[in-house]
């Protein structure tokens, strides 16, 4: 008997360790609220570092749209114009926002030296784990654009997605007052319908 639960433990650990492997890229899309407005994010990042940015607002703004393939080489997209590229610090930003990725291994976004993140301009970034789980609970980053500014993001209402455990609910408080709220309603790992937008 003590064989099969030998077999069985090895069999576990087996699967379980395909699977992690298995994970290339997440797709998600979340209903999102600010401090003056509501819009909607569509996000998709790459173990491999690969993200893309994808913001629509209902006040009529123009929407964000930012894919990035490192630490320093991104663009922005626009349908009525050509790809603009843009500096280390928006790509950070973006990359900030790969909040499954970073759920699932924040080595994957983040920099990791000395058991230390840093984001893509080498701003120290602190992620904090549960404990008895540790999958990351929170973590904080420096604005880019405002080296005395600080963001939080919290994570909450976990979900099994295709055998991973992603927050659905993802809160961000900047500056220690502005609010923002993303609601996920869809999270995808490896969909076959995702593929990179091309360096232009």
């Amino acid at each position: 008997m003590s064989n099969l639960k030998y077999l069985f433990l090895v069999l576990v650990i087996g699967c379980s360790s395909t699977q992690q492997n298995q994970l290339y890229s997440i797709s998600s899309k979340a209903r999102c609220k600010g401090p003056n407005r509501e819009y909607h994010t569509t996000l998709h990042a790459t173990k491999d570092g690969y993200f893309r940015f994808h913001q629509s607002y209902f006040d009529g703004n123009p929407d964000y749209d930012a894919v990035a393939y490192s630490d320093s080489l991104g663009f922005t997209l626009a349908a009525d114009s050509q790809s603009t590229l843009i500096e280390a610090a928006e790509i950070s930003v973006g990359k900030g926002h790969s909040f499954h990725m970073i759920a699932y291994q924040p080595q994957v976004v983040f920099n990791h030296s000395d058991e230390k993140y840093f984001d893509a301009i080498d701003n120290e970034v602190k992620v904090k784990f549960e404990p008895e789980s540790n999958r990351v609970e929170s973590f904080q980053i420096t604005n880019p654009f405002n080296s005395i500014e600080k963001i939080d993001i919290y994570y909450s209402k976990w979900e099994d997605v295709q055998g991973f455990m992603f927050p659905m609910h993802v809160q961000i408080i900047q500056g220690g007052k502005d609010e923002y709220f993303f609601e996920f309603y869809e999270v995808k790992v490896n969909d076959p319908s995702f593929s990179k937008i091309p360096i232009p």
